[in-house]
């Protein structure tokens, strides 16, 4: 990057990764029944470009989470952050004095989760690096989770015939059901894992 623009070079391969990832660029619109729906409008996504007059290393750790600095680095432009006919992302690109810069996405949840938001920072990290596609393509079929018009049973599914056996043990145990809560740290995952 040494020479080089970030706000210039992340906005060109925005752009690439945008074909790819064509909805993020569209707009939810409502249709019948309140139905949410993209319109692939091609409007785009919402970048912004700002320059902070300040050295990183002098924001020291209040630039992690909890950021105080949270509005300057990811800036909510007026009338940006609804959910029908807004920008389905927002990308801030700010650049320190020291030559450093901090990225900052804003994504509208009804169109991608965070594991999506991974797959597209990946996609776009890989063209920024040079690739010419993603790795990984992004599916838009959604027709293909739809349920057949008529739908009918293809095969037989023996675990879910009802077993009088079962019932009665069930009902024998239930009231001794406990419910309860666990946390798993990264020690806990670690032993599970294994």
């Amino acid at each position: 990057m040494e020479g080089k623009d970030p706000a210039k070079v992340i906005k060109d391969e925005l752009s690439k990764t945008l074909v790819f990832y064509y909805p993020l660029a569209g707009r939810l619109i409502e249709g019948p029944n309140k139905k949410l729906m993209v319109n692939c409008n091609s409007e785009g996504i919402m970048f912004i470009e700002a320059d902070a007059n300040v050295e990183v290393d002098k924001l020291g750790d209040s630039i992690k989470s909890p950021c105080p600095y949270l509005e300057e680095l990811l800036y909510n432009e007026p009338g940006s952050d609804g959910i029908i006919g807004c920008p389905l992302m927002l990308v801030q690109v700010t650049r320190f004095r020291c030559g450093r810069f901090a990225v900052g996405f804003r994504v509208n949840h009804t169109i991608i989760d965070a594991y999506g938001l991974k797959i597209f920072l990946n996609a776009l990290s890989e063209l920024i690096q040079g690739a010419l596609t993603p790795s990984i393509l992004p599916v838009w079929q959604r027709d293909v989770l739809s349920a057949r018009s008529s739908p009918y049973i293809t095969c037989t599914h023996q675990e879910f015939d009802e077993q009088i056996e079962s019932r009665i043990a069930w009902e024998s145990i239930e009231d001794k059901l406990i419910q309860q809560s666990f946390f798993f740290g990264n020690k806990e995952i670690e032993a599970i894992k294994k």
